[in-house]
């Protein structure tokens, strides 16, 4: 299905033509509108067909996977890329209101579009390699976007936010290194192919190698103790963007975590990556928190609860390296995602507004936001509710699939400071309420307009209502995408086909399978020796 390569096509050539329409303000704007709105469309559709035909896959180059660069929508890659335009779309809309002349002569647009394309390329990638090209390409236009029109503390936290990821490429690479020289290839059917059944020393070299990769990952997703760099650097992206970043670059990071070490890394002793995953989980939910306990600036307030939420995510891609739980747990997951996305995003955006209403960021400085506009209040209530878990909103169902996954495993522990964590959420969500909405009034009027912002936010909340309405069709689709990453044997002969091209190595492993020289006979005929292995 060559039209994959669509989600990663529409957002590069839209980036050049916006460049090409620098000096037209409002062309630009209608163009870039038009190019999400579409994308999101047909992102929508090609979810349907997904979910009603199987798994798509196709291979550029003209080689077949897994030499060539492969690219694959199942369930779970086709709701993240709903996830990524969908916001996309509201953000951009948004933005409309927000950005600044200066900004958008500094190619505010076309950078934000190239974000577009490396988030949807992260999550149609079916190679590692490529998921590395994925993460610079949103890293470039990320950098570009904290850099428009920037001040001296912008340009710092920026520059932050850079080295931190520069180093995490740099672990990257080398993760990836070690990975193709254990295992013999970067394509990840291939891999989990491989790997499945794998034993003895190679296993272990495996699990050693993924601590890298986890690393990486980790520091993507703000998992503690890799945290410190997001609380500052969010809030100095512009208005309306920051929503972007807060739902989405970090889910990159979780969606890699929950691809590579729930489908890709099936050899003995990979449970080892589920516990450490577990005890980061736990203190992830708990340091986020308690950091955004401490805040009295509504986007840092906003920002360390990404941190806290993420624990959650991960303490459900955790709870994975337990069979009996794996399905519940990876469905949690996923649903969470989802939720955690789409109310973050709508928060950070509400956020936005009531800075443009009370012209500050600062809690003790806001006040009277309820009485200049009523309507933002009641979304922010909304969204706050939902984020710290309450009935019968979406924050409630996930939150709820996630902790009784840790009940039937056993995790008590962590599942106590699940729910600690969500009654501090409240508690912080609380603050925000009682200083910035229901505090004395900070001006007679608003001091700028807003409802032009409104009406794109109010789009993610009354998703976020229908999510928890319509809980249980979405828990279909999320257990169905999670038995696709738990199972991948439909991801991996869509990839591959049914009969994966043989070479020399993978004959003389088989004939060492039959003469008992591996010594382990229940050892997948599909593992193959780390040796360069000739094309047939």
């Amino acid at each position: 299905m060559n039209s994959l390569i669509l989600v990663i096509l529409v957002p590069l050539f839209s980036a050049m033509i916006l460049a090409l329409l620098r000096g037209l303000p409002r062309l630009e704007k209608a163009f870039c509108v038009a190019s999400c709105l579409g994308l999101t469309a047909f992102v929508f559709w090609l979810l349907v067909h997904v979910d009603a035909h199987g798994i798509q896959a196709t291979a550029l180059s003209g080689y077949s996977a897994p030499f060539g660069i492969a690219f694959v929508a199942d369930r779970l890659a086709c709701i993240m890329l709903c996830l990524s335009m969908s916001v996309g779309s509201v953000v951009v809309i948004y933005t409309c209101f927000t950005v600044t002349e200066q900004q958008q002569n500094l190619f505010f647009y076309p950078l934000f579009q190239i974000i577009l394309a490396g988030v949807n390329w992260a999550f149609i990638t079916g190679d590692l390699f490529n998921l590395f090209v994925a993460y610079e390409v949103m890293l470039i236009g990320s950098y570009g976007l904290m850099l428009v029109g920037a001040g001296k503390e912008q340009v710092r936290q920026s520059l932050k936010y850079i080295a931190i990821n520069v180093v995490g490429g740099s672990f990257f690479v080398i993760g990836l290194g070690y990975l193709y020289a254990t295992v013999g290839s970067l394509n990840m059917a291939d891999i989990a192919q491989r790997t499945a059944g794998m034993t003895g020393q190679r296993a272990h070299m495996v699990t050693a190698m993924s601590m890298v990769l986890l690393f990486v990952f980790a520091l993507k997703a703000a998992t503690f103790p890799l945290i410190y760099w997001l609380p500052d650097s969010y809030p100095v992206v512009p208005a309306g963007v920051s929503g972007y970043f807060a739902g989405l670059l970090t889910k990159v990071g979780v969606y890699s975590l929950l691809r590579v070490f729930v489908m890709v890394f099936r050899q003995e002793g990979h449970e080892f990556a589920g516990q450490v995953l577990l005890v980061l989980s736990g203190l992830t939910m708990l340091l986020g928190v308690m950091g955004a306990m401490c805040q009295w600036d509504i986007r840092k307030i906003l920002s360390w609860h990404i941190i806290s939420q993420v624990g959650y995510m991960v303490m459900g891609i955790g709870l994975a390296s337990q069979p009996a739980i794996a399905a519940i747990a990876v469905a949690g997951t996923i649903f969470y995602v989802v939720h955690h996305i789409v109310v973050k995003s709508s928060l950070f955006l509400v956020g936005g507004i009531a800075e443009r209403v009370t012209g500050t960021q600062e809690l003790k400085k806001m006040g009277g936001a309820l009485d200049l506009a009523p309507g933002v209040a009641g979304l922010f209530l909304v969204a706050s509710f939902s984020l710290a878990g309450m009935p019968p909103f979406s924050g409630f169902v996930s939150k709820f699939v996630v902790i009784k996954a840790g009940m039937q495993g056993g995790n008590y522990v962590v599942v106590a400071i699940a729910v600690i964590t969500g009654f501090l959420t409240l508690y912080s969500m609380a603050k925000i309420w009682s200083y910035a909405f229901w505090g004395p009034k900070c001006r007679p009027a608003p001091a700028g307009r807003y409802r032009g912002m409104a009406a794109p936010t109010s789009l993610l909340i009354l998703f976020t209502i229908g999510l928890g309405l319509f809980a249980q069709p979405c828990l279909r689709l999320a257990t169905d995408a999670a038995n696709d990453v738990i199972d991948p044997t439909n991801y991996i002969q869509a990839v591959l086909g049914p009969d994966k091209p043989r070479g020399p190595r993978d004959i003389k492993f088989d004939e060492e399978l039959e003469s008992g020289q591996l010594g382990d006979r229940h050892a997948s005929a599909a593992t193959i020796a780390p040796d360069k292995e000739a094309l047939p």
